[in-house]
């Protein structure tokens, strides 16, 4: 048994999770052109240790480690008079000082996913930040998910915040990555903001104008509840339940119903009305929002994607 062992190598498959499918990540480090004096390079080993290959990294080419999937790729920059008619496999680059090594693992695979997320392939961005007299400092500067059901695809930077020594661990694995919420975010969220508190005090006035006119309710505790409903619920759908709820119908379920319950409840507390009336009033206002908030974002998303297609289409 042990020589009919050593004639066949056995194999490696991946148990494919139900209701799943695979999505493909896409990793580039973008701005290696500024720094001209260096070659930055790729050395694939197998969890074995074994040596694979080498290769040259530049800004257009994808980071890859070539088969198996869990090959570990190391990252390594030297200076480009020094690697000159020298053999990339032959040097012994973990020991050499001449190379300086990335002060963090960058993982090019990508894996399974739940079907309700319709991810067709991710594209993580690199820059290199600086380079010290033993490291390539690294960070992701920006994400792409593209979607596999027609979808605009979503677009995400990062900024870099500076890391201590003591968080510098080179070839292992650091997913460590330190996501802040960029100008654009915050732009995005404070406009979703206004739009919210605008159609939803709208609303409030249209009620309480019409349809409960008799209960007299002021114009400023109108306009103080739309304000205090809004602030109290949209920075949790925007920060907070993104956090722990990644699958797209479940976040809106949770996100909408968390927004009317406590939009009712606060109706109900600041209006002294009925709790059934506030409810409703609560679902009204949130279906209005909602729906209108999905009508802007398709509109943003289309003339995004249209004028981005028609700027590839001539670059």
């Amino acid at each position: 048994m042990f020589s009919f062992l050593l004639v066949f190598q056995t194999s490696n498959a991946d148990v494919i999770p139900q209701n799943s499918h695979y999505f493909e990540k896409r990793v580039k480090i973008i701005n290696i052109d500024e720094f001209p004096d260096f070659s930055f390079i790729g050395y694939v080993k197998h969890p074995a240790g074994k040596p694979i290959k080498s290769y040259v990294i530049n800004s257009k080419d994808y980071l890859h480690i070539d088969g198996y999937k869990f090959n570990i790729l190391y990252i390594v920059a030297a200076k480009k008079n020094y690697l000159l008619n020298k053999n990339l496999d032959s040097l012994n680059w973990e020991k050499n000082k001449s190379f300086l090594k990335a002060n963090i693992y960058i993982d090019t695979e990508g894996g399974y996913i739940d079907n309700d997320k319709p991810i067709s392939y991710i594209e993580e961005y690199y820059k290199i930040v600086k380079l010290t007299k033993t490291r390539i400092v690294l960070f992701k500067c920006a994400e792409a998910i593209f979607n596999n059901d027609g979808s605009p695809y979503t677009f995400r930077e990062f900024d870099y915040i500076e890391q201590s020594k003591s968080d510098i661990y080179p070839f292992k694995k650091d997913n460590r990555i330190v996501e802040t919420y960029t100008s654009g975010t915050v732009f995005k969220f404070l406009f979703a903001l206004l739009i919210t508190i605008f159609i939803e005090t709208l609303v409030l006035f249209l009620f309480f104008k019409t349809r409960y006119k008799k209960l007299n309710i002021s114009n400023k505790l109108l306009l103080i509840t739309g304000l205090v409903t809004s602030f109290s619920t949209l920075p949790y759908v925007w920060f907070v339940f993104p956090t722990f709820i990644q699958s797209r119908i479940p976040y809106i379920i949770i996100c909408e119903s968390f927004a009317i319950l406590v939009e009712s409840f606060l109706i109900y507390k600041l209006l002294k009305i009925e709790y059934k009336k506030a409810l409703f009033i609560s679902i009204i206002c949130n279906l209005i929002s909602f729906s209108i908030g999905l009508l802007i974002n398709y509109i943003i998303s289309s003339e995004y994607t249209f004028f981005y297609a028609l700027k590839t289409l001539f670059e």
